[in-house]
């Protein structure tokens, strides 16, 4: 028996690699697609071939029976989608942020373990080598204790190309939410280390002036588990059709790694660069597949359900204190 999903929300570019993943696993089996923005259909759904099913989720929720609900909505809107899923049973999947408040993840753990469910969030920089390989680095104690760390990532605006809701009051969420969420998981992944305060954080519109409501720029610094600190920039502000990868400078004791997209420069004390052999370190290729694997055969779960709470919670945090101005704000334990 095939495990079933069903698709709602298509307001992303993120929802083409999402919904042809699942058409390609022969244990998957896609029954009903929703999208109740008739202007999204046009943008989104037509050029998937998608087949809308219902016309609201409510209506899909009382008509199809299935196994998984997965969510490409607006970022506003998630949080509302999933906890509604997870109300009635159904385990979820949902493009990254899965919510935008706190109070919202906070009922979505309770529903997990209120009724034995699975959460996924599409974290997919956990399935690529070159981060897998600069896990293995840093936890096999190649550079040492972790001292302190800068993740950047820059993006081109894509206005015109990027969802308009974007650029509407409500629908975002915020920029740290919105971006550094992957930097708070492969920054955990990376040290084994936890975010326990958010030391301060700005989010701000630099330049997209015609669109007051959207914060176009974010810094942001924490403290980890060990007392080392980590700086970030998260931002809209890459020219456009200019190379913009994430990019981890990670410092410890011993050495420092630096992964540019792909590209990993290992260095030790006394010995320089160090070879580095780019290696993949999971069968998986993306959330979807390790998610529906997992659940359809029993497979161990690459991306674990705690390590997407936590990401989602520290992200949050940043956020929180970005829009309060509030200083050396705890992160909440899980």
């Amino acid at each position: 028996m095939s495990l079933r999903i069903a698709c709602v929300g298509f307001r992303h570019g993120h929802v083409a690699s999402v919904y042809q993943t699942a058409q390609e696993l022969d244990y998957v089996e896609i029954v009903a697609a929703v999208e109740e923005d008739v202007q999204a259909r046009a943008a989104f759904v037509e050029p998937l071939g998608v087949e809308i099913t219902h016309e609201t989720m409510d209506e899909m929720m009382d008509d199809v029976d299935f196994d998984v609900l997965c969510c490409v909505d607006y970022y506003g809107k998630r949080g509302k989608i999933a906890i509604q899923a997870l109300e009635a049973g159904k385990h979820v999947i949902t493009d990254k942020p899965m919510c935008t408040k706190r109070d919202e993840l906070e009922r979505i753990m309770q529903l997990c373990e209120q009724n034995d469910l699975e959460v996924q969030i599409a974290l997919t920089m956990r399935y690529g080598a070159g981060y897998q390989s600069m896990v293995r680095i840093v936890r096999d104690g190649g550079i040492g204790e972790f001292c302190t760390g800068i993740v950047l990532a820059q993006h081109p605006l894509a206005y015109g190309s990027r969802p308009m809701w974007y650029f509407e009051e409500g629908k975002h969420g915020g920029t740290i939410n919105d971006l550094f969420i992957h930097g708070t998981d492969v920054m955990r992944w990376t040290t084994g280390l936890e975010f326990v305060k958010v030391i301060a954080a700005e989010a701000w519109n630099a330049r997209a002036d015609w669109a007051p409501f959207f914060q176009d720029s974010a810094q942001i610094v924490y403290e980890m588990s060990n007392g080392s600190k980590l700086m970030g920039d998260c931002s809209y502000l890459a020219p456009e059709k200019a190379p913009a990868p994430w990019q981890f400078f990670l410092w410890g004791t011993e050495g420092h790694v630096h992964l540019c997209g792909e590209e990993l420069i290992w260095q030790r004390a006394g010995e320089g660069d160090v070879p580095v052999e780019i290696e993949a370190a999971t069968e998986f290729d993306s959330p979807l597949e390790d998610f529906a694997s997992h659940l359809e055969n029993g497979t161990e779960r690459w991306l674990s359900m705690g390590d997407c709470f936590r990401a989602q919670m520290a992200s949050l945090a940043g956020q929180e204190a970005a829009e309060s101005g509030q200083r050396d704000m705890a992160v909440p334990e899980l």
